[in-house]
């Protein structure tokens, strides 16, 4: 643009050739010739001046506004970022409402598991206990065939023998059913206990496993030390009491006997 407005400058001062000027057409007349186009440089340098400062004025106020924009974007990610963090600080308080509205009813379901799992270990006791005598009591109550003389002779009579019968029957048939309700009762506890063990897991509790494994500090409780076990030093014997994992972390640490 300037270096045509320079040529524009540079053809309006040149004098005209003498062929354009005897060829151009006379539009006025000699008496009243026609003035010739003068240039003000004070005009042009006023405009000049004028358009400069348009451009400044415009400058600044592009600079103006790119720095309110600037400011708009800073101040709208620092809400983000204060909206990002007040949500992951609010998931973090939820999420720590829950665990406190839980943890009660986990451990009150733990413990439930260890009363069960106690109380089926001692009916199975009860009914390994009680099974030989009730097989006595009935070999007891079958008569045995009269050997000796006297045995024969005083043989008892058919009522005491229908008689003996029936205590047998009897017996048999009460020795039956305790041997069912024992059974009944052990299937019971176990059924109770799986169906705690599904609740636990549901809500995320894992049982730490122990046995065949080694003593492990972030996970056990030792409450004895067996020595002379003939197992290597820090093996797990027995699991007291049983341990779970909450959502990855320690919910209750499980007390073993280690070797020593």
């Amino acid at each position: 643009m300037l270096a045509d407005f320079r040529n524009w400058l540079t053809a309006l001062t040149a004098p005209p050739e003498a062929s354009t000027v005897a060829s151009a057409p006379r539009e006025t007349s000699e008496a009243y010739p026609r003035p010739a186009e003068t240039l003000d440089l004070h005009t042009l340098l006023g405009q000049f001046l004028a358009v400069r400062q348009e451009v400044n004025l415009q400058t600044r106020a592009v600079r103006a506004q790119q720095e309110q924009n600037a400011e708009t974007l800073r101040q709208l990610s620092a809400a983000l970022d204060a909206l990002r963090e007040g949500q992951t600080r609010g998931e973090q308080t939820r999420q720590q409402a829950v665990e406190d509205v839980m943890r009660p009813l986990l451990k009150s379901l733990i413990d439930l598991y260890d009363v069960l799992a106690i109380a089926g270990r001692e009916v199975q006791r009860l009914s390994e206990t009680v099974q030989p005598s009730l097989d006595g009591l009935a070999a007891e109550e079958t008569p045995a065939a009269p050997r000796s003389f006297w045995a024969r002779l005083f043989r008892p009579s058919a009522a005491d023998v229908a008689a003996r019968q029936e205590r047998q029957r009897r017996t048999r048939e009460n020795s039956a059913r305790v041997r069912q309700m024992l059974a009944s009762l052990v299937t019971g506890y176990t059924m109770s206990l799986q169906r705690v063990e599904r609740a636990l897991r549901q809500h995320g509790l894992d049982a730490i496993p122990t046995t065949q494994e080694r003593f492990d500090p972030e996970r056990m409780e030792v409450v004895e030390a067996v020595i002379d076990s003939g197992r290597p030093a820090g093996a797990v014997i027995e699991e007291v009491r049983r341990g779970y994992l909450w959502n990855g972390r320690v919910f209750r640490y499980a007390q073993v006997r280690v070797a020593k």
